[in-house]
């Protein structure tokens, strides 16, 4: 499925699709943190083949209940997609909101719930693992205070633009995140490796 466009956003995955096969499957949590949860355990360090995700989704984001066929054929789909777009370090994060066709308080909405499913991940994966890095710490402290925000939004051009300049920001908090993490370490093994001598 090729599912991106020049924003790192979900082109071909219809966020009201998802939300309507997440509600067929009597579940409470939205596509934005479904998504977000994704995107937090592999900036944590989840391996993209490592399936342990769909059991922690039940059991952190689910409330214990699993999901249809249906439900798991797409969120299969959204995680391999999501890790896929992760792994691609020269472009932002992967986000996944409701679009401006949706009311600014929706969107609001989408993007506390999409920062609150990352920190949810993100700390499941990582665990009592502490954190020194003062760029990845300040990146949770930007997500965090998103989760704090008031569900509050006017429909006008200002508060569009302010909603663009936060998607921006989370982005570029979880690409931050996941280079430090992870990706960085990726790439330095990768170079060490290409400038080993062969022998032979």
């Amino acid at each position: 499925m090729d599912s991106q466009d020049n924003n790192g956003v979900a082109a071909d995955f219809d966020y009201e699709a998802i939300e309507g096969v997440l509600a067929d499957a009597d579940c409470d949590a939205s596509a934005a943190e479904i998504q977000a949860f994704f995107c937090g355990m592999l900036a944590g360090g989840l391996k993209s083949q490592d399936k342990s995700w769909r059991t922690a989704l039940v059991d952190m984001v689910n409330e214990g209940q699993s999901f249809s066929d249906e439900a798991w054929d797409l969120l299969t789909l959204l995680f391999q997609w999501t890790a896929g777009q992760m792994a691609e370090h020269d472009s932002l994060a992967p986000v996944l909101l409701p679009d401006d066709s949706y009311p600014a308080i929706d969107q609001l909405e989408g993007l506390v719930d999409w920062s609150q499913g990352f920190l949810l991940g993100f700390g499941l994966q990582t665990g009592n693992q502490s954190i020194d890095n003062s760029e990845v710490k300040e990146s949770l402290t930007d997500l965090a205070e998103i989760c704090r925000l008031e569900l509050e939004a006017e429909e006008n051009e200002e508060t569009q633009e302010a909603l663009m300049t936060l998607v921006e920001h989370v982005k570029v908090a979880v690409q931050i995140i996941h280079w430090e993490m992870v990706a960085k370490n990726t790439h330095t093994s990768a170079a060490q490796t290409a400038d080993s001598p062969t022998l032979h």
